[in-house]
């Protein structure tokens, strides 16, 4: 295998590294006479693009849901989960709770119906308290 030179041995300072020099990407690669290999590299500019378009878009999709949730169209297990990068299949599983319960409790009225230990369990997953699940910070605002 090849050594691999840092570019960063160059460099003094911290703040001389390039942002897209940051996130390194592991790269594989077949060679007949030493079979696979393996190659650590550094996202390129395009790359960098991908990935910061693609977090713009998750940003969007959370202010909507932000403001669903003020308006009172669905409820606060909404944005948590929309937060946490979930989809409601993924947050049933990690309930153990059927689907079209979970789908419930997005609702406002599900929502405002739902026992102190289920919201304890919400929480719990989300890692923020009670009351956090109750009153997001953005609803102050």
């Amino acid at each position: 295998m090849n050594e691999n030179k840092d570019p960063f041995d160059k460099l003094q300072n911290k703040e001389d590294i390039p942002d897209y020099l940051t996130n390194r990407e592991m790269f594989y690669g077949f060679d007949k006479e030493h079979g696979f290999t393996k190659e650590l590299s550094y996202q390129n500019q395009a790359t960098q693009v991908i990935i910061e378009q693609g977090w713009d878009a998750v940003e969007a999709r959370l202010e909507d849901v932000k403001e669903r949730v003020r308006s009172g169209k669905v409820s606060p297990v909404a944005y948590y989960m929309e937060k946490m990068l979930m989809e409601p299949p993924m947050l049933s599983a990690y309930m153990g709770l059927n689907l079209l319960r979970v789908r419930w409790h997005m609702t406002p009225t599900g929502f405002r119906r739902l026992k102190p230990s289920m919201l304890e369990r919400y929480a719990r997953l989300f890692e923020i308290t009670v009351e956090e699940l109750k009153k997001p910070g953005f609803m102050n605002k």
